[in-house]
């Protein structure tokens, strides 16, 4: 330890109190300042305005936002709370890591913000998980990495919590409305916001799911909104491409219910399950006699998704789209006699049918994929409920052939190829977006 000697000679050992005074000092010293200089609000309010509509880059990183179940989470970012501060005047603001727990598996940051005026602070803590998809825990880097990022969360909200809303809630209202611009832009801004969020590697038709629209086309104003705000989180590092999209599509499970685990009745299998050879011969005779086969993909058509349609449950089994039992394919050249229907309605049917094959061609993973195809089929179902029985069997049938591409029993190709001779129309009419 460093001795201190005095012009009298005297020897003085510093202690941890004489670091406390002088912390204590620099902030006292700081608090006359703030007094002898007190901020104007008016002006305070102005400078927000002015630097978070600075130009359309700057207010899109004013705020954040995450897609959860249609209604997305926005608010301003951590750029926008460093404009608060630096306009707000006579005030600290800080953040540090206080713990880093590799057993549970995430580090804790806290935020701090001082008003030197008038002598009120405040304080978050935020914490962020560690480990990746396999448990395993980070990388001392990535645990650095997800350290800043935590400060950073930490850091806006103790501001947030400083800085009276009254003074900046027009700032961030004007700020969503520089962002979403009109009508005018739509097409361009659009464009360019899929493209930005294309650049962390997301996918069009994983932002389209998120923002619970079918294509580009259905993004409207509003949605620029999300989108530009999603961005802006991903670049801000406030959240990461798999907290973004975490929950937007619900995870496939095959574990089911049982209702009384006490009863002598068989437990019911999961859908991955080999079937007994009883319920392989109850099948073929259902098959055989012709009796309700769309029942046995009833099941099929309900799992894992809370976007199943409530009227078509009995969407259809693979032998009700012409498919081959033993070949999975899909025969063009089946000759069975179909409904008579009529021409508009075959069109409505084609369309209904290139939407969701559309969907069970992208790159997306099985899970998400099940769960659009019951949001599609809600954007059609009034359309679908219009049209006489004879052709709402064909819908059903369609939503089964759609099913066994998704479960990979059967190709794109074969099936809209079938469909189209069933519908005699073109088969771009049938085929899906993009595909040949």
């Amino acid at each position: 330890m460093n001795e201190i000697v005095t012009i009298d000679g005297e020897l003085i050992e510093p202690t941890t109190s004489m670091a406390v005074q002088l912390q204590k000092g620099e902030i006292d010293q700081m608090i006359s300042t703030a007094k002898a200089y007190p901020r104007s609000l008016q002006r305070v309010k102005q400078s927000i305005l002015s630097m978070a509509t600075l130009d359309e880059e700057s207010a899109e990183e004013c705020m954040y936002a995450l897609p959860r179940g249609g209604k997305p989470i926005k608010g301003p970012s951590i750029r926008f709370a460093e404009i608060l501060k630096q306009s707000y005047g006579n005030c600290r603001a800080a953040a540090r890591v206080v713990h880093v727990d590799k057993t549970e598996g995430y580090v804790e940051a806290e935020g701090v913000f001082h008003d030197l005026e008038t002598n009120s602070a405040s304080t978050s803590r935020v914490r962020r998980r560690i480990l990746d998809r396999q448990g395993k825990v980070f990388k001392d880097d990535m645990i650095i990495v997800t350290g800043n990022a935590a400060c950073s969360i930490a850091m806006r909200n103790a501001i947030l919590n400083g800085v009276p809303k009254p003074l900046w809630r027009k700032a961030y209202d004007t700020v969503q409305a520089t962002i979403a611009g009109d009508v005018t832009t739509l097409v361009e801004t659009r464009e360019k916001a899929i493209k930005a969020m294309a650049a962390f590697g997301v996918k069009p038709e994983r932002v389209f799911e998120a923002l619970g629209v079918a294509g580009e086309e259905e993004i409207g104003v509003d949605h620029i909104v999300t989108l530009r705000g999603m961005h802006s989180a991903l670049k801000n590092g406030e959240a990461t491409v798999e907290e973004m999209f975490v929950g937007t599509a619900k995870p496939k499970s095959d574990h089911q219910k049982v209702e009384d685990p006490l009863a002598d009745d068989p437990a019911p299998k999961t859908p991955n399950a080999a079937p007994d050879a009883a319920t392989v011969e109850e099948t073929a005779s259902a098959d055989e006699s012709g009796e309700d086969g769309a029942a046995a993909g009833s099941e099929e058509a309900s799992e894992g998704s809370s976007y199943v349609p409530t009227t078509y449950t009995d969407m259809g089994t693979d032998a009700d789209a012409g498919q081959d039992p033993e070949t999975g394919e899909v025969d063009p050249a089946d000759e069975r006699e179909e409904p008579t229907v009529s021409e508009a309605d075959r069109k409505r049917i084609a369309s209904y049918a290139r939407d969701l094959f559309t969907i069970v061609s992208s790159g997306d993973d099985q899970g998400i994929r099940k769960d659009r195809l019951g949001k599609s089929h809600q954007r059609w179902k009034t359309d679908i409920e219009k049209m006489p029985e004879e052709a709402q069997e064909m819908a059903k049938r369609v939503f089964g052939s759609a099913q066994a591409i998704n479960r990979g029993d059967t190709s794109v190709e074969s099936a809209a190829s079938f469909y189209a001779d069933m519908l005699a129309l073109p088969l771009d009419t049938v085929m899906p977006k993009g595909g040949e």
